[in-house]
């Protein structure tokens, strides 16, 4: 298996690539109680996750760098230069991973909700332990199943079923109470069998505001 992490620069590009649809639908279970309804997505893409936030019911802001011909995104944005939408309440993003600590620290000034989507090594590093002693996460989501591979956008190679990396969901959220907490999900309890698709109430609790 192709390590994701031994694709060139010149390959990555602006590192377009999309979520799985299994990500953003377990987002919404396990913060269902905590998401705000005006929602900007900044590194919109081809809509993988503005679709299904939209269908459930938010009010989701589309843009990105590039145009990937998403119906109702500003395409030719740039996050990291960009204004935030007056109404938004909130980020929700898969953002590339070399500038994913901008997006944090930009995001974090402007919105009182942020979740990013991001590998579990982004923990790992000491250049970016201050910050996260200045912006410690509410909340973190690790994916207890690796998610179904993300190709990089125009990849016409071999196509793996599961990604080699481990990602979680990171959730900054100013409301809450509580700071570094840390739990689990499997999507595919979440997304493919119903009976299973919430979290229970005890687990709920404990992550109450």
């Amino acid at each position: 298996m192709r390590a994701q992490s031994s694709h060139t620069d010149a390959d990555r590009g602006i590192d377009a690539y999309f979520s799985p649809p299994e990500a953003i639908a377990s987002l919404l279970h396990i913060e269902q109680a905590h998401l705000p309804r005006c929602i900007w997505e900044p590194a919109a893409g081809d809509g993988a996750m503005v679709r299904p936030l939209r269908g459930a019911g938010y009010t989701v802001i589309a843009s990105d760098i590039a145009d990937y011909g998403l119906e109702d995104c500003e395409a030719g944005l740039d996050y990291l230069k960009a204004k935030p939408p007056p109404d938004a309440q909130g980020i929700v993003t898969n953002p590339p991973y070399k500038p994913a600590e901008r997006f944090a620290r930009k995001a974090l000034r402007e919105v009182p909700y942020v979740a990013l989507l991001l590998r579990t090594n982004f923990l790992e590093s000491a250049k970016r332990l201050p910050f996260f002693r200045e912006h410690e996460p509410a909340r973190i989501w690790i994916s207890a199943r690796r998610l179904p591979m993300m190709h990089r956008f125009g990849w016409s190679g071999l196509r793996n079923n599961y990604s080699n990396t481990c990602h979680a969901w990171f959730i900054w959220d100013s409301r809450s109470t509580q700071r570094r907490i840390v739990d689990w999900f499997d999507w595919k309890e979440l997304t493919v069998t119903p009976a299973k698709k919430s979290i229970s109430a005890s687990r709920q609790e404990s992550l109450a505001l």
